[in-house]
């Protein structure tokens, strides 16, 4: 959640508390009461999607995919690097171009494409291996790579899903947050005019709890508001 975000729900959780520890009046009044019943759930929603949103959080997935797709490039660039003398000295043009990659060309392509590359650098070189063994690559090194990549491969995928996720959930905390707000200006209209007359300290304190501390940037100025 945002930080106004974080800010109204506290809100909302104190409006929460007030209303609950005060249900003897909160129900003497049924108007009150039903807009109360409209409200609670749309909170424990708020709250609940955060939670799954926090569970689900990209970092873990980042890192991992980062660092799989990372030593994939590193295996595949250092590949490169000993494999391009061969090709020079063949003069095969269609090698050297399949093998002519370091590792920001892999790093700053999108990450479904550098790993494809990385696939094509390992058939190009394939047909290669016996000729290629005074420079230090064998069967074990492109068998290395290719696990590089299949590690990397879901990595890229998680992530992926946990970016639907993220773009979901934040949706859906919009639209609940919509919800709370219209909730609590019915809420706001009945308590003041059902129950002023014979509640007034209720009323009163009602409206503190209902102010949001909207902290905005730059001076870290308070501005108290209705959400």
């Amino acid at each position: 959640m945002t930080r106004l975000q974080i800010n109204r729900q506290n809100m909302h959780l104190a409006v929460l508390q007030f209303l609950n520890d005060n249900n003897t009046i909160v129900q003497s009044e049924p108007l009150v009461a039903e807009a109360a019943n409209i409200f609670k759930p749309i909170v424990a929603q708020i709250t609940m999607v955060n939670q799954e949103r926090k569970n689900s959080d990209s970092t873990g997935y980042t890192a991992n995919k980062n660092n799989a797709l990372d030593a994939a490039f590193t295996l595949a660039a250092s590949i490169c690097l000993k494999a391009k003398p061969y090709a020079r000295k063949i003069n095969d043009a269609v090698l050297l171009k399949a093998i002519d990659h370091t590792f920001s060309d892999l790093h700053d392509i999108a990450d479904d494409k550098g790993l494809t590359t990385c696939n094509a650098i390992v058939t190009a070189l394939q047909p290669h291996l016996t000729a290629l063994l005074p420079y230090k690559i064998t069967q074990a090194t492109l068998t290395d790579l290719s696990a590089a990549i299949s590690t990397a491969t879901p990595k890229a995928a998680e992530r992926d899903v946990v970016n639907a996720n993220s773009v979901n959930s934040t949706a859906q905390l919009r639209e609940l947050f919509i919800a709370a707000k219209t909730a609590l200006i019915e809420l706001d209209d009945l308590i003041e005019g059902q129950l002023i007359d014979d509640h007034k300290a209720f009323v009163d304190t009602y409206f503190v709890a209902r102010r949001v501390n909207d902290i905005k940037g730059g001076g870290g100025k308070v501005e108290e508001v209705k959400g």
